[in-house]
């Protein structure tokens, strides 16, 4: 072996961080969490709907976007699973409907759920790192966040559109204080493929890669924007696409 080898440490380094997993019970959040385990990292699952999950110990995160009630909950998980290094939110199922067909009241909901939410547990979690001088935000968003481009979706591309913004504000305020914040916009995943509403054959022809993403591929992904080794990067929106989205 070289010695360049042996002195250069593993890219994903989470090993001993304590890592908060928002919407740890659906979509991708069941393989972010076993990703970070399996890579030595202080896992705490919170559950974004009711009940969580049985074999997946952890918080309901609160629901009504309260400050108060996020401020506690964070205290909670720093309590048992030790000062947050890392805080990843997985975003709720994708509500499909025709823009001018949805109730505004889902409007108002998918507002608070997928923006109003994250944006709050972010900005908290956000000044507890900024003090310790390390940390690591990231939000699952969606390929419809930036480009609009999915139809029966407007409320959740509105809300992620909005959640990615927000990530770079936040990362050009906290670049110095040692925190990065980064989105990841996923496509057709192997645990939506029911759910988009979509012609998924249709959907497979323009995916030059040729098939859905991969539930570990997105932990794989966030393992990586949550080591140690990723402090030079921030304010960045990944594609997971399969290369149907290029930027």
């Amino acid at each position: 072996m070289r010695t360049g080898a042996q002195q250069f440490p593993a890219v994903i380094d989470v090993t001993g961080m304590s890592v908060l997993v928002v919407g740890a019970e659906g979509g991708v959040g069941p393989a972010v969490v076993d990703g970070f385990d399996a890579h030595g990292a202080r896992v705490h699952a919170g559950y974004l709907s009711p009940g969580g999950v049985a074999d997946m110990p952890g918080d309901r995160v609160p629901a009504n976007a309260d400050p108060v009630a996020i401020r506690d909950f964070l205290d909670r998980v720093e309590a048992s699973n030790g000062p947050l290094d890392a805080l990843i939110f997985v975003s709720p199922p994708v509500s499909v409907g025709k823009a001018l067909d949805i109730d505004p009241a889902l409007y108002a909901q998918i507002a608070r759920d997928e923006l109003v939410l994250p944006v709050l547990l972010l900005r908290e979690a956000a000044a507890r790192m900024a003090q310790r001088g390390f940390g690591r935000l990231l939000s699952f968003c969606s390929m419809s966040g930036k480009t609009g481009a999915h139809p029966g979706v407007s409320p959740y591309a509105a809300a992620k559109g909005g959640l990615i913004a927000f990530t770079r504000s936040l990362a050009a305020e906290l670049a110095p204080r040692g925190v990065t914040a980064n989105a990841i916009a996923t496509a057709l995943f192997d645990v939506q493929v029911t759910k988009t509403g979509e012609d998924l054959e249709h959907v497979l022809k323009g995916i030059p890669v040729g098939r859905v993403g991969r539930s570990q591929e997105a932990a794989a992904a966030a393992l990586f924007l949550a080591s140690r080794l990723s402090g030079y990067i921030t304010g960045e929106t990944l594609n997971m696409s399969g290369g149907r989205f290029m930027d």
